[in-house]
């Protein structure tokens, strides 16, 4: 099930305190006033999974990492997630969590909120992942990322809220293994998870 399969997504990604992190520069002067590297990002209010206010955590504290989901396309970054996984970033300079597009989506808000509750309870490590929704298209708006429609997409800031990188869209082996080396100067701290960790945080159906 794609609903299914994008809330585990999130939470392994989450857990594995995974960071990545590539300078995405706009490749046109049409699509120059939308996101992009170098912009600054400031906090918005978006939605807790009870659909109460919650203002968007840590911009401008820490090394931010937010994934910004459409439910309808939960394996579009695959790879990049398989990469990732395998390191471990300092959590006291470092933050991630998820933002559940909702907006557009055709799948029932409180089913998609409900089902991360349930997942959550699952195991005492993810029942501390962040996960926030988004109903109206409120990131978008705000942060100017232009259409996130049918993307799982990324966005890195870093400690003072600079945008270091933005996508919405599929990211390839190259952007991937950028990626990784940019955060790791960033957070000298990291490390290559063990199998026996990486084993740990495995998600059952």
């Amino acid at each position: 099930m794609l609903l299914k399969r994008t809330v585990v997504f999130l939470l392994f990604v989450l857990f594995s305190g995974n960071v990545v992190v590539y300078a995405q520069e706009n490749s046109s002067a049409v699509d120059t006033h939308f996101l992009q590297k170098g912009d600054t990002i400031h906090p918005i209010e978006v939605r807790d999974l009870k659909n109460k206010p919650y203002t968007t955590p840590s911009i401008g504290e820490k090394v931010l990492l937010i994934f910004y989901p459409d439910p309808d396309n939960p394996s579009e970054n695959d790879y990049f997630v398989e990469q990732t996984k395998q390191w471990k970033f300092p959590l006291d300079k470092f933050h991630a969590y998820g933002i559940v597009n909702l907006k557009d989506t055709p799948y029932p808000n409180g089913i998609i909120r409900f089902m991360i509750r349930m997942l959550r309870k699952r195991s005492k490590r993810e029942a501390g992942a962040l996960i926030l929704t988004d109903p109206k298209g409120v990131v978008q708006t705000e942060w100017n990322t232009g259409d996130c429609n049918n993307h799982i997409s990324v966005l890195v800031v870093d400690k003072t809220g600079e945008v270091i990188f933005w996508k919405a869209g599929p990211i390839n082996e190259e952007e991937t293994a950028y990626v990784i080396d940019e955060l790791v100067k960033r957070l000298p701290e990291a490390r290559k998870l063990t199998a026996e960790e990486l084993k740990a945080m495995e998600i059952n159906d």
